[in-house]
C-alpha cells in the first residue's frame, strides 16, 4: 500500500496543504545537476544549521529503503548546495534544530540543464508528531531511525530525523495528516499512522531467524489444502476440507492482494459457489455503494436489466470485469432454478457517494409524503448534482442537519409509510438514508480514515439483520478492509468491526501472491504524468524475506492455508506471529516501483488463500486504460 491509503483513490492532490508550508521561489541559477538555495526563518532571517533533506518524488516509500537522495545543512547565510543529482524530481525538506519540520515545493532536475535555487521559507507549525519508538519488551530503541511522511496524491513529502538517542521524537508540522517510519538494526520496520496530539508507539519486532522461516515454511507445506483450480464449476472436493472451519460462520471475508487479479476474483467466486451450496450462505456484500448496488440486486433476483450496466453503474473501475460479470451471472442462473427456495441477494455495503442515495431518499419521500418531500427537496437535489464534491463545508454540515431531521421524520412516522409503500421500501429507503448521512460525515472529515470502515461493518450489519437470522454473508474487499486488527493505513478495518459483532462467527480470508500480472490505476509520475487510467502491472517473485515467497516455497502452486492451526508455541509459532513483508496494493500502483506492506497475519486473518503465478483481470470495454506503447513492467524489488 502507498502512504497514500489502502484499497481507494484519494480525494486529490491538495489534501492537507497549506500554502505557507509550502512556498518556494527561484533565486538564481547553479550548475548542472546541483542544488542550492537558502532557508528562511518564520520573520524572513536566513537559518544557521538547518537540515536539507532531498527526496526524489515516487509514489510510495518502501519502509526499507533510504528515502534520501542528499542531506546538507545551512550555512551562516542560510544558504545550502547539495548534488550532483541524477535526472528526476524531487521533494526538499527543512528540519530545525527545535524540530521543525517544513517542506517545499518538488524540484526538477532535467539532463544538461542547471538546477535553479530555490528559497525555502518556514511556514506556521500547528501540528506536533510525537512519541517513542520501542522494542518488544515496550523498552525506548535508543539510536533508532524515523522517517516522517506527509500522504499526499500523487507524491508524498517524506523527511528524514537524525538517529533519536533515546527513542523518543517529538516534530512540528504544517497541517496534515502524517505517518511514521521507524527502524533499528536487527528489527523489521515499520510505519504507523499517527494522531496528534496523542502520542504514537511505534513497536519494532526482531527480524525472523533463518531455521524459523524453515519451520514455518515446513508446516505450512504439511498443513496446507493443495486447490485444484481457481475456476468455478469443478466441484468442490478439494475445498471440502475447508468445511469443518467454515461451517459455523455467519460472515466469510475474502480479502484480495490487488483490486485487479483475475485469479483473485475467479478464486472468490469459486469460494462463494462452494459456501452457497455447501454451506448455504445466501448474501454477497461487496466493497461498492450501497445504494448503486441495488440495480444488480434487481437483476440476480427477477432478470431484468442489463448486469453490465450494472457494474458500470457502481463507478467503481475495479468491479467492472469479465470476472465480476460471471459472478454476477452465476448468481442468476442460480436463482432461476426453482429448486433453489432460497436465493441469492447482491449488496454493496460502501458509501463513498452521495448521489443515488440522496436520489432513492427523495423518490421515497414523494411516494409516502409528498409535502414534506417539497421542504427537504433542495438539500437532496443538491447532494445528486455534479458538484457535490466542491461543496462548502458549511453547506454539508447544514445538509448533514437536515438529514437528522429526515431520519428522526422517518422513524417516527415508521407506520404511515409502511402502509403507504411496503416493510422493504421503509428499510431499504431508511438505509439509504443512512448511506447519505455516512457520505456526508466523510465528506466532512476526509481524514477520519476509520469512518469508512466502520460504516462498512455496520451496512454489513445491518443487510444481515435485514435477511433475517439465518442469513449469512460472504464479504468482498481488499486485504487492508477485511483484516481482523489494524494494519498501516487503517487502525480500525472493517473486519475488526465485524469481530466484535460475531467473534469467531467471522471467518476472515487474506489473498497473496509470487508474481504475475494485474491491473490498477497508473499513479502520475515525473516521466509519465499523463494520461491517468488503467494500466498492467507486472511484478518478478517476491522477495525472499516475504510471507508471499514463504509461500511461494511450499512448491504448492494454489493453496488454502487455515491459520487458526498455526502451533501454539514454538519456531513455527514465532515466525507466523511477527510482521512480514507482503504485497497489498490498492486501486492505485506506481510505475517507479511499490513498496512491500508488513502484515501480522495471525492478528489480521484466519486463513490464507495464496496463489503463485497470477494475471491480469479481464476489464469490460468501456474502461479508460493507459495505452500499449506507454507500459511497462514494474521494476524488481
Amino acid at each position: 500500500m502507498s502512504a497514500t491509503g489502502a484499497g481507494g483513490l484519494g480525494p486529490g492532490t491538495e489534501a492537507g496543504e497549506t500554502k505557507s508550508s509550502r512556498t518556494a521561489a527561484v533565486t538564481s541559477g547553479s550548475e548542472q545537476g546541483l542544488l542550492s538555495g537558502t532557508v528562511l526563518g518564520r520573520d524572513g532571517a536566513p537559518v544557521v544549521g538547518a537540515t536539507v533533506g532531498v527526496a526524489p518524488r515516487i509514489g510510495a516509500w518502501d519502509v526499507r529503503r533510504d528515502a534520501l537522495a542528499a542531506t546538507v545543512r545551512t550555512g551562516p547565510d542560510g544558504r545550502f548546495q547539495t548534488g550532483p543529482l541524477t535526472p528526476g524530481q524531487y521533494g526538499v525538506a527543512v528540519a530545525l534544530a527545535d524540530g521543525t519540520l517544513s517542506f517545499g515545493e518538488s524540484v526538477q532536475v532535467r539532463a544538461g540543464e542547471p538546477v535553479l535555487a530555490v528559497e525555502l521559507r518556514v511556514g506556521e507549525t500547528p501540528v506536533t508528531v510525537r512519541g517513542t519508538v520501542v522494542d518488544e519488551a515496550g523498552q525506548p530503541l535508543k539510536g533508532a531511525a524515523l522517517r516522517v511522511v506527509r500522504p499526499i496524491v500523487p507524491f508524498d513529502d517524506v523527511a528524514d530525523l537524525p538517529p533519536l538517542p533515546d527513542g523518543r521524537f517529538q516534530v512540528s508540522v504544517p497541517e496534515g495528516e502524517y505517518n511514521v517510519v521507524a527502524s533499528a538494526p536487527g528489527f523489521t520496520p515499520r510505519m504507523m499512522r499517527t494522531s496528534p496530539p496523542e502520542p504514537t508507539e511505534v513497536r519494532l519486532e526482531r527480524t525472523p531467524t533463518e531455521d524459523e522461516r524453515r519451520a514455518a515454511v515446513a508446516w505450512a507445506r504439511e498443513a496446507a489444502i493443495p486447490l485444484q483450480t481457481v475456476e468455478a464449476g469443478h466441484g468442490f472436493e478439494d475445498l471440502r476440507r475447508l468445511t469443518p472451519v467454515l461451517k459455523d460462520a455467519r460472515v466469510v471475508a475474502l480479502g484480495e492482494a490487488t483490486h485487479g487479479t483475475r485469479e483473485f476474483f475467479q478464486l472468490k467466486h469459486r469460494m462463494f459457489e462452494f459456501l452457497v451450496s455447501e454451506l448455504g450462505f445466501t448474501v454477497f456484500a461487496i466493497e461498492a455503494n450501497f445504494s448503486e448496488s441495488r440495480a444488480l440486486n434487481d437483476f440476480v433476483l427477477t432478470g431484468k436489466g442489463d448486469p453490465s450496466e450494472g457494474l458500470k453503474g457502481l463507478n467503481v473501475f475495479p468491479w467492472q470485469t469479465e470476472e465480476v460479470l460471471e459472478l454476477v451471472r452465476w448468481m442468476r442462473r442460480y436463482n432461476e432454478d426453482p429448486a433453489h427456495r432460497r436465493k441469492l441477494k447482491f449488496y454493496g455495503v460502501d458509501m463513498q457517494s452521495p448521489i443515488q442515495a440522496a436520489a432513492n431518499v427523495d423518490a421515497y419521500l414523494r411516494q409516502v409524503d409528498a409535502t414534506y418531500a417539497k421542504q427537504v427537496g433542495e438539500p437532496l437535489t443538491l447532494m445528486t448534482g455534479k458538484d457535490v464534491w466542491r461543496l462548502e463545508k458549511e453547506r454539508l454540515a447544514a445538509v448533514g442537519e437536515t438529514l437528522k431531521e429526515v431520519a428522526r421524520r422517518f422513524d417516527s412516522r415508521r407506520g404511515e409509510y409502511t402502509r403507504r409503500s411496503s416493510r422493504e421500501a421503509w428499510a431499504l429507503a431508511r438505509q439509504d438514508l443512512t448511506v447519505l448521512s455516512q457520505c456526508v460525515a466523510k465528506m466532512l472529515d476526509l481524514h477520519d480514515y476509520d469512518f469508512r470502515d466502520r460504516s462498512m461493518a455496520e451496512n454489513l450489519r445491518w443487510v444481515l439483520e435485514f435477511e433475517g437470522p439465518g442469513a449469512k454473508a460472504v464479504f468482498w474487499a481488499h486485504n487492508g478492509h477485511v483484516a481482523r486488527g489494524p494494519g498501516e493505513w487503517t487502525a480500525n478495518p472493517a473486519g475488526r468491526w465485524l469481530a466484535r459483532s460475531f467473534g469467531k462467527g467471522l471467518y476472515v480470508f487474506g489473498f497473496a501472491f509470487n508474481q504475475g500480472s494485474f491491473q490498477a490505476m497508473r499513479m502520475p509520475t515525473a516521466d509519465a504524468p499523463a494520461p491517468r487510467g488503467v494500466d498492467e502491472f507486472t511484478v518478478p517473485p517476491a522477495p525472499e524475506d516475504s510471507l508471499d515467497a514463504a509461500l511461494a516455497s511450499t512448491g504448492l502452486p494454489l493453496l488454502a492455508l487455515d491459520l487458526r492451526a498455526v502451533p501454539a508455541s514454538g519456531p513455527v509459532r514465532e515466525w507466523w506471529r511477527r510482521a512480514l513483508r507482503t504485497r497489498d496494493p490498492g486501486a492505485l500502483y506506481s510505475h517507479e516501483g511499490y513498496p512491500l506492506s508488513t502484515s501480522r497475519n495471525l492478528e489480521l486473518y484466519d486463513g490464507l488463500l495464496f496463489v503463485e503465478r497470477t494475471t491480469r483481470a479481464r476489464p469490460l470495454p468501456w474502461i479508460i486504460q493507459v495505452p500499449k506503447r506507454e507500459q511497462t513492467a514494474a521494476p524488481a524489488q
